[in-house]
């Protein structure tokens, strides 16, 4: 039992030893003239005391333990948000309410299959890694660097790919881009639309400012890479 102490165990195990003797004496105690009823009516208050007793140590047990996994479930969740790199990113089981990965360097980060809606990954390095499955539906990318990231299947559907390093990601097998926000600094991996011909009508194509601070509307999709693939 995780966070369960052996000092815990030993308690409930002494309260069950203590109990058994306690029936043992009182079953002694009532072998008289009235024996049947005595020992009927003492082996009842002894059972209920026991019963009891163990349901009481169970439960110490068992809100110990849930206070426990609460103080881990915390620290990690602390942990995960004031670092700023975290190579190999795991999350497991572990619930992602609530938190957003703005800037961080998770190279090699494990996302598959999990329900990553409306996160932000704003400016993130996220060289290698894996978002096969993910339902990334509305996630901000804006910035992020997603060379080499695999999103098998994931649903990037009104994800926000503005100025995004795609150049080397696996994108060939992706379940739906709708309404997906990019623009002509986001860097494809090469042939995609060629080899997903659907891809590129369901995409949103938006403008961003020149250095005169007017409005550039962004001609199709297929923006050069330049120098922003790394190796």
């Amino acid at each position: 039992m995780g966070g369960v102490g052996p000092q815990q165990l030993a308690a409930v195990l002494a309260l069950i030893v203590v109990g058994m003797a306690l029936a043992i004496f009182g079953w002694r105690m009532a072998r008289g003239p009235e024996g049947r009823t005595a020992r009927v009516e003492v082996l009842s208050g002894i059972g209920g005391g026991l019963i009891t007793g163990f349901a009481v140590g169970l439960s110490v047990l068992f809100l110990e333990r849930g206070f426990v996994a609460a103080q881990e479930r915390a620290v990690w969740r602390a942990n995960v948000e004031i670092a700023e790199s975290i190579p190999g990113f795991t999350p497991g089981r572990r619930s992602l309410e609530g938190m957003h990965f703005t800037g961080k360097a998770m190279k090699g980060a494990d996302f598959s299959g999990l329900d990553l809606r409306n996160k932000s990954f704003r400016d993130a390095e996220l060289l290698g890694a894996d978002f096969d499955d993910a339902n990334l539906r509305g996630a901000d990318f804006t910035g992020a660097n997603l060379e080499t990231a695999s999103f098998r299947r994931a649903d990037l559907s009104e994800a926000l790919l503005l100025s995004a390093n795609l150049g080397r990601a696996e994108m060939r097998e992706v379940k739906a881009m709708y309404g997906a926000q990019v623009n002509q600094q986001t860097c494809w991996p090469p042939r995609l639309f060629q080899e997903r011909t659907d891809l590129e009508a369901q995409l949103r194509v938006m403008g961003w400012y020149d250095d005169q601070g007017k409005i550039v509307r962004g001609e199709g999709t297929k923006g050069p890479c330049r120098d922003r693939t790394t190796g």
